[in-house]
């Protein structure tokens, strides 16, 4: 019999879902987001740090931004491995196939070397999802997790659901099985990240852990609620919140000016130490339009100068921090 997870859609889903679409088809092809390696860069920091913060790490994100520049930090020898597996992991993103059980074990393998001793495997044995010391939900007998999986993967490919439900249920089925004996948390949600990179490319950058981590207590209710329901709306409407909540100050319409400034702070953003005269050369337009452009983005907060006029350098920030 095919693998069917349990699942209702709701008006309140479906809403999500029409919500989330549309914010979507706000993401500018031309925004920094969509474009710029270091905006990129900043997000993907905030999702790694918010990621591993959830199964308890302690470094800060500013650590973790000095270990992926490959910078040493003083810290726990496992938070550190933890980060520098995360980042390697996320990197795998483009390369992997969303419908292969064995590009899963891969991330695993890569996500968890030289913190579990079966990386890459599934368990062997039993475990249970707990948030802190309070047991969520008993995994998967360890026997039938190869079989599990194996059925999810397959729904996954051959379902016609909109690709949002997908990631949503995929997460739910994934965490509710816990095929390994640790860190489901962190490559669930990444492949959560993977599934909707595969609908819409610039979603792979949308930092949603952020949005899971400001609401952790909630996750772990939406994950036990639906545990106990036997059925997954509960979880899938929690994540729908949550996707819409990351995207939502990457998207709005955009207007001629909307437009200049996402050249703006794409163009500074990847020639920090460039000057206004050069900035208006690539924008073609007059010093002063860059100069009061400038003061505009700073005074809206995402724009800053640090150090002097003449040696300093532009610092652009991720919306939605």
């Amino acid at each position: 019999m095919a693998y069917e997870p349990s699942f209702e859609r709701t008006d309140a889903i479906d809403a999500l879902c029409m919500e989330i679409a549309e914010l979507v088809g706000m993401l500018s092809p031309q925004a920094p987001l969509s474009i710029s390696p270091t905006l990129r860069r900043e997000l993907r920091i905030q999702t790694i740090y918010s990621s591993l913060v959830i199964e308890g790490n302690k470094l800060d994100e500013r650590a973790v931004s000095a270990i992926i520049d490959g910078k040493r930090v003083l810290g726990d020898r496992r938070d550190i491995l933890e980060v520098e597996n995360a980042r390697a992991a996320y990197d795998l993103i483009p390369k992997l196939d969303s419908h292969s059980v064995e590009d899963l074990l891969r991330v695993h393998r890569v996500m968890m070397g030289g913190l579990v001793p079966d990386a890459g495997r599934f368990r062997s044995g039993n475990v249970g999802v707990f948030n802190g010391d309070t047991l969520i939900h008993a995994g998967t007998p360890a026997a039938y997790v190869p079989e599990v999986m194996g059925g999810l993967f397959e729904w996954v490919h051959a379902t016609c659901m909109h690709p949002l439900l997908v990631s949503c249920i995929f997460h739910f089925e994934f965490e509710f099985c816990h095929p390994f004996s640790d860190g489901n948390g962190r490559t669930g949600r990444l492949w959560h990240t993977l599934l909707l990179s595969r609908w819409r490319p610039v979603l792979a950058w949308v930092p949603i852990e952020s949005a899971i981590r400001r609401r952790q207590a909630e996750y772990y209710e939406a994950l036990a609620r639906s545990g106990a329901n036997g059925s997954c709306e509960s979880f899938v409407e929690f994540m729908l919140e949550a996707i819409r909540e990351a995207i939502r100050p990457f998207a709005r319409p955009e207007s001629a000016a909307d437009a200049e400034h996402a050249r703006a702070l794409a163009f500074l953003s990847d020639n920090s130490r460039s000057t206004v005269v050069q900035l208006a050369q690539h924008l073609g337009c007059s010093k002063r339009s860059a100069e009061r452009m400038v003061a505009r983005l700073k005074e809206e907060g995402s724009l800053e100068r640090q150090g002097s006029p003449r040696a300093g350098m532009w610092i652009v920030h991720a919306a939605g921090r």
